[in-house]
């Protein structure tokens, strides 16, 4: 897993690089058309495409309409933001997709996570600070797309246990390639040369061994042993962050990020404690 949150930290830092030369739709279309065409290979020869039967619903609809929006407003904030922050901004998620999981699908959800949800949020605002000095509108676009992750996430739990993961990911690079292609005309693309093209196809690459990782950790590990470990990507991001960047998350912001990941674990702990309380009552 570890090694998962390391490739899409390097992912994430050759987008934010190429970000300076390229405009967003771009750059989502170039990555998004290279992980299409890989992806779409190891389906075919997986013989993955047998199951497309099963993705013409309302929930694979769904999530590519997640996948392509918080795609898509996560870069728009990546040029625009420190990444360690955006980072941890995105380390919300899990507590955002407990509350929705509640509200929209009925799951219990007693008042200890609720109350992880909200330390979460407040170590959100210490992070954002708005009214302060350093505050940028455009972490506003990074919670917005961690609301569209949360989407893509409720939908993906409704799409045919039948369908590979690796149909899921394809088709949801050809949604983002589609969407970043239909905004072309109004937008200024430019012919990316070779050292565009090579940060791109990294990119695209990164994303794709950080998402096999996670599917092969949650395959063959313990979930309660493998799922904290999504926490190093803020480690891999701050690194990156000095390294590439020249930028060192200040007190304030250090504080926010150990609060986010704190409820977000607490959150993970409640999770796993009545799943384990409700296998043994079965």
């Amino acid at each position: 897993m570890s090694l998962a949150m390391g490739s899409f930290a390097c992912g994430d830092t050759l987008m934010k690089l190429a970000s300076t030369s390229l405009p967003t739709s771009e750059l989502l279309f170039i990555r998004g058309a290279v992980i299409f065409v890989v992806s779409l290979s190891v389906a075919f020869v997986t013989g993955a495409l047998r199951e497309l039967r099963h993705v013409f619903e309302r929930a694979m609809a769904g999530r590519m309409v997640g996948d392509v929006s918080s795609g898509w407003l996560f870069q728009s904030a990546l040029a625009r933001l420190p990444y360690a922050d955006l980072t941890a901004i995105g380390q919300l998620s899990p507590m955002m997709l407990t509350a929705a999981s509640a509200i929209f699908l009925a799951e219990r959800v007693g008042w200890r996570r609720w109350t992880a949800t909200a330390v979460g949020l407040i170590g959100i605002l210490i992070i954002v600070r708005p009214g302060g000095s350093t505050f940028s509108w455009w972490a506003l676009v990074g919670i917005a797309s961690v609301c569209c992750t949360t989407l893509r996430d409720l939908s993906t739990r409704g799409i045919n246990r039948r369908v590979p993961a690796i149909l899921i990911m394809t088709l949801s690079a050809g949604a983002v390639t589609v969407a970043a292609l239909a905004v072309a005309p109004f937008s200024n693309w430019q012919w990316p040369d070779q050292a565009l093209m090579l940060k791109l196809s990294g990119a695209a690459m990164f994303s794709l061994l950080g998402q096999l990782g996670v599917i092969i950790a949650m395959r063959t590990g313990e979930v309660s042993a493998v799922v904290p470990f999504r926490y190093t990507i803020i480690l891999f991001s701050i690194v990156l962050s000095v390294v590439v960047f020249g930028h060192l998350p200040d007190a304030l912001t250090f504080l926010g990020i150990a609060i986010v990941v704190l409820a977000g674990l607490y959150t993970f702990y409640r999770e796993q404690k009545l799943r384990r309380l409700a296998a043994r009552q079965s």
